[in-house]
């Protein structure tokens, strides 16, 4: 059962579950909080959550919660971790489906070297065309796919025309 006995307190604010907790962590579970906010994160599965995600493939250091830890969806909102290529993971879960925090992952078959040179264009499609923030809307769907003008789709659309002919 997970509980602040399953904490070490390694600094003032910082609480550490070893990796010895689980025989599936890859990495150290840790906490940013005072003692108050660690009690509120154990009160719902945030913790769980956190720990949990110090078994994905490829996680480095450690898994951590900022102070704002909660609950989530996989993830624990305030949850961060990093991963290293080649056994690493991206993770949509990471991101936080609460507030939609402005994060968009996108899949493409184009390589990074081949991309490099459009990245600011796509960013900046991207940031026009995806709606973040408070009172903000969803996108137009269309056929299931989402309709973002001149988007990031559009960009890549054109890259790929042009190192093709």
């Amino acid at each position: 059962m997970l509980g602040k006995h399953s904490f070490v307190r390694v600094a003032e604010n910082i609480w550490e579950i070893p990796s010895t907790f689980r025989d599936d962590m890859r990495v150290p579970a840790r906490v940013y909080a005072d003692e108050d906010l660690l009690d509120a994160a154990l009160g719902d599965n945030s913790v769980v959550q956190l720990v949990n995600t110090a078994t994905l493939p490829g996680v480095i250091k450690h898994a951590i919660a900022m102070p704002d830890i909660h609950q989530g969806y996989g993830f624990p909102i305030g949850g961060v971790v990093a991963t290293r290529l080649p056994q690493g993971v991206i993770s949509p879960g990471g991101v936080g489906y609460d507030i939609n925090c402005g994060v968009r992952l996108l899949v493409s078959q184009v390589a990074v070297e081949e991309i490099k040179p459009f990245l600011e264009e796509i960013a900046s499609a991207l940031y026009a065309n995806c709606p973040s923030g408070v009172g903000s809307r969803r996108l137009r769907v269309e056929g299931g796919r989402a309709y973002l003008g001149r988007s990031a789709a559009a960009v890549l659309s054109d890259w790929e025309r042009r190192k093709t002919f």
